[in-house]
């Protein structure tokens, strides 16, 4: 009798745990199929956007294709850069040298020596002397901001010229 009562509870509890994962393989499948449609939604939504974009990519390319004379802008119209103001802060002089190179490249220059025109005269000659008489009179990171600076505007300057002056 104790044998039958305990086979009888494993049965049990086979039958339960048979019924838990039939129940969940059940909710997996669906879930399977939901996401199957879901992707063969999406999948349908976005061949429809691809559609649309290589009609409109067509229609670009046609328009491209016969030239658009009306958008063309010829180099006059590219505006002259503003002076150099003489700043020695290192952002300024950046900037001034991006705003002329991308001048240079709209209006199609590529000779040095024309260039050699917009670039400010003696700036070199001006910073490397700065550079000779340099002293700290306020904080290091000031002194070192404003050698930085320096250092930027002079093209050749040695490592020891660089430590010589840097004291």
């Amino acid at each position: 009798m104790c044998l039958t009562s305990e086979r009888d509870s494993v049965q049990e509890l086979l039958d339960s745990q048979r019924k838990k994962l039939t129940d969940r393989n059940d909710a997996l499948e669906a879930m399977v199929k939901a996401l199957k449609e879901e992707t063969m939604a999406t999948t349908m939504a976005l061949s429809t956007r691809i559609e649309e974009l290589e009609g409109e990519l067509a229609l670009c390319q046609a328009v491209v294709g016969k030239g658009v004379s009306s958008a063309e802008l010829s180099y006059e119209d590219v505006p002259k850069p503003k002076e150099f103001v003489g700043t020695m802060f290192v952002c300024d002089v950046e900037n001034f040298l991006w705003m002329i190179e991308n001048y240079f490249r709209a209006k199609r220059i590529v000779d040095d020596v024309v260039k050699g025109q917009f670039y400010p005269k003696f700036t070199e000659k001006e910073a490397r002397a700065k550079l000779q008489g340099i002293m700290q009179w306020g904080t290091v990171g000031k002194y070192a901001r404003e050698f930085n600076e320096l250092m930027v505007q002079v093209s050749d300057v040695t490592e020891k010229e660089a430590l010589l002056a840097f004291q």
